[in-house]
């Protein structure tokens, strides 16, 4: 081989060393460029999606689960290591761990996930950080549960239908649309007052999808910042990622998403949507034609 080079014309070695440079410049931009990448739509079709901290969850049209992304749970316990058998109606995923809900209120969590004899409940939702988690269950009473759930087992009374675990600050919205929030990193002095229909919650802040359409904000982020000043006009859904960015849903199915932007999780495709799932560095969503689609972090959306 190296006879055969050494009498190649001096065209010819610069044709390879050309080639070859190419080659070295593909790879170190794949190896050391820049981690955000394009966003990645997925083939098969999903009713809903759920962002991790490093991975991603999503529940296929059937019931079914699937989970990618990066796998650091224990070999025992993997956070992709989804279970097989059951069809479930919800589905969401933590630092370390996932938990769903099956069809008939049963909930099952996989990875570092302390389901412990709360499967023996039967919740309508759930919302898990992975050290934490909170449900609603059936009778629309709140109860949490985890290794890091000792400040918020203090669940406010009454009647709830949709929560939101931020990491040390849940928010639930009341049957009469009123919000509460608890935790050890929960300023009650800045949860807005009024009538709400969503609510997404990050430690020491959350934003919220008021009766009007609108958004409010509060608190700050991971940083320490205030949360950006959300967009005038109306929406239909909305997540926050603990890195400070919020994405939202218009009703003609656009998304908007404004904040921090380091890994591109800010900058959605130019799609339309039926929901959206915010983390740290990256962000899904359900497309209206059923694919999910990831943006931000690329190993962790596709």
């Amino acid at each position: 081989m190296t006879a055969n080079l050494l009498a190649l014309s001096p065209a010819w070695v610069r044709c390879i060393a050309v080639l070859a440079l190419l080659v070295m410049t593909s790879l170190f931009w794949t190896a050391c460029g820049a981690e955000e990448g394009p966003p990645v739509q997925r083939v098969e079709l999903y009713q809903a999606v759920s962002a991790g901290s490093e991975f991603t969850c999503a529940l296929r049209l059937d019931g079914s689960l699937q989970c990618w992304g990066n796998d650091e749970a224990s070999e025992e316990e993997g956070q992709l290591d989804v279970p097989k058998e059951g069809t479930y109606v919800a589905v969401s995923a933590g630092d370390y761990g996932s938990c769903a809900l099956r069809d008939d209120g049963r909930l099952k969590c996989w990875g570092r996930v302390d389901g412990g004899e709360k499967r023996f409940k039967r919740f309508k939702a759930v919302s898990t950080t992975g050290s934490s988690t909170c449900g609603i269950q059936l009778d629309g009473r709140l109860m949490c549960w985890g290794r890091s759930a000792s400040d918020l087992k203090k669940e406010p009374v009454g009647s709830f239908v949709a929560l939101s675990n931020g990491r040390g600050n849940v928010c639930a919205i009341k049957h009469d649309g009123t919000l509460a929030c608890w935790g050890s990193q929960t300023d009650p002095s800045v949860v807005p007052d009024g009538t709400f229909l969503a609510v997404s919650a990050v430690s020491w802040g959350g934003c919220a999808l008021r009766e009007s359409g609108e958004i409010t904000c509060w608190g700050h982020d991971y940083w320490g910042d205030g949360f950006p000043e959300p967009p005038g006009g109306v929406f239909t859904g909305l997540s926050a990622g603990a890195s400070g960015h919020v994405c939202a849903i218009r009703p003609d199915g656009t998304m908007e998403c404004w904040g921090h932007d380091g890994q591109g999780q800010a900058s959605p495709p130019d799609l339309k949507f039926l929901s959206v799932s915010a983390n740290n560095l990256h962000t899904c969503g359900v497309t209206v034609d059923q694919k999910v689609v990831c943006w931000g972090k690329s190993e962790f959306g596709p």
